[in-house]
């Protein structure tokens, strides 16, 4: 069954005080995720600007006499007027989720630098050449059991020792690594030393990536398009840089290690993407408006013959503003 979401995004510069830690600032960030229904999309935004508004340039802890990222992240939900699920990123590299089930989660973003080649391509593919990459890493835990430190410290440093400047396939379990298959080793290797490793990403670059949580593989792939929409009923038109999220989820497949291979994913997509960029959307063929969530359902329409595994689409009109539509699946995913 399909469901349809509003994203909504804000931004705040706060001090606060933690224990530990003491006086200091970030610029935070923050994303919501609610249903979709009549008036919500304006509600949603209003309500998130107010509930950010008492931390800009301000401290934190004249709000909250608890200034943690999941205080933070809590006080920012219980204002908004209807459920949602919220990311809260303190930092580049660290942050809180929390989602509608009342799962309250903490992450640490972290990389290493490291070679690889992918046995079982075919002839000419370029992941079969021996290559690199900057490996994004999120490792995602529940926070009932566990915190940052406990990530950062003790977890982590060991597997970065393993892995950072290192050829991935002389690693055993690793001897075919693609996104996936590290996803899967990863969350193997950390579920053994973290208690409430809830999932573990990968990514290899900035617009591709995978996760894994035990049981269910995801992937996604992001691109931009620049397109133009009607502004108002003199017939004017203004654009936006859309961002477009296709999220995938199935089955590894046992020789390639991939739900799909990310090229492909791109490639099944040019002809959907053609349509889109630099183009106006009001004018695709069988659009019913050019609204996003409009456009996210043309594009399930379009591409999901061409790419079963496809399991959600977000659409960014900016940083701030999109939606998000689930055709199958859970909800799993980070916003940011």
């Amino acid at each position: 069954m399909n469901s349809s979401h509003i994203l909504a995004g804000a931004g705040f510069e706060a001090a606060r005080n933690l224990a530990g830690i003491g006086e200091h600032g970030h610029s935070f960030r923050v994303q919501v995720r609610a249903d979709a229904h009549p008036g919500s999309e304006a509600a949603l935004h209003a309500d998130l600007a107010a509930a950010v508004a008492p931390f800009h340039y301000a401290h934190v802890n004249a709000t909250l006499a608890d200034g943690s990222d999941l205080s933070i992240a809590r006080y920012l939900a219980s204002q908004c007027g209807q459920p949602v699920s919220l990311q809260l990123a303190s930092a580049a590299d660290r942050g809180a989720l929390l989602d509608e089930d009342g799962n309250e989660y903490v992450y640490l973003d972290t990389r290493f630098e490291a070679a690889h080649q992918l046995p079982h391509v075919g002839p000419g593919h370029k992941c079969g050449r021996l290559h690199g990459h900057g490996f994004g890493v999120r490792i995602v835990v529940d926070a009932s059991q566990n915190c940052l430190n406990d990530i950062l410290l003790k977890a982590w440093p060991p597997l970065f020792a393993r892995l950072n400047h290192k050829y991935l396939n002389a690693i055993a379990g690793l001897d075919n690594p693609t996104s996936e298959v590290m996803a899967a080793w990863l969350y193997r290797e950390l579920a053994a030393n973290l208690a409430g490793l809830a999932w573990v990403e990968v990514r290899e670059t900035h617009t591709a990536g995978s996760q894994f949580d035990g049981e269910t593989f995801r992937i996604w792939k992001e691109q931009h398009f620049e397109s133009a929409v009607p502004f108002d009923a003199a017939g004017n038109y203004t654009g936006h840089s859309y961002l477009i999220r296709l999220l995938l989820q199935g089955s590894v497949d046992r020789v390639m290690g991939w739900v799909l291979d990310f090229g492909d994913v791109k490639d099944r997509f040019k002809p959907v993407y053609r349509q889109l960029d630099h183009n106006p959307l009001d004018k695709l063929p069988g659009v019913r408006a050019a609204d996003a969530a409009s456009v996210a359902e043309w594009v399930h329409g379009e591409l999901k013959p061409l790419v079963p595994e496809l399991s959600r689409i977000d659409l960014m009109e900016t940083p701030q503003r999109g939606v998000s539509q689930t055709f199958r699946g859970d909800m799993q995913w980070p916003l940011l």
